[in-house]
């Protein structure tokens, strides 16, 4: 079973963009400005009081939302895996039949 980190907006975005910058197909203006918006994420989660980090997470969420639809490849699968905390792997939530 998979040891989960503690669920920090910091990790997790950083997580996200090594993803995206090392597994994704995005063209790289197209990665570039996903990144661009995350790390503008993590830089205001550094200013922001602990009682509203919500807030942040729900901008990520946001971001996520916009550029990626699970389920269309593994390795957007695995960015919903990572934000959702979620246990199991990538074939456990990829469908394969609808993607091939």
């Amino acid at each position: 079973m998979k040891k989960y980190k503690p669920r920090n907006l910091i990790t997790i975005a950083d997580e996200i963009i090594n993803i995206i910058k090392f597994h994704s197909n995005l063209k790289v203006e197209k990665a570039y400005e996903i990144i661009k918006q995350i790390e503008r994420l993590k830089k205001d989660y550094s200013y922001t009081a602990p009682e509203i980090t919500y807030m942040c997470w729900e901008e990520l969420s946001k971001v996520l939302n916009h550029y990626f639809v699970p389920s269309n490849s593994k390795w957007e699968t695995e960015i919903m895996i990572i934000f959702n905390n979620l246990n199991g792997s990538v074939e456990d939530y990829w469908d394969s039949e609808k993607n091939e």
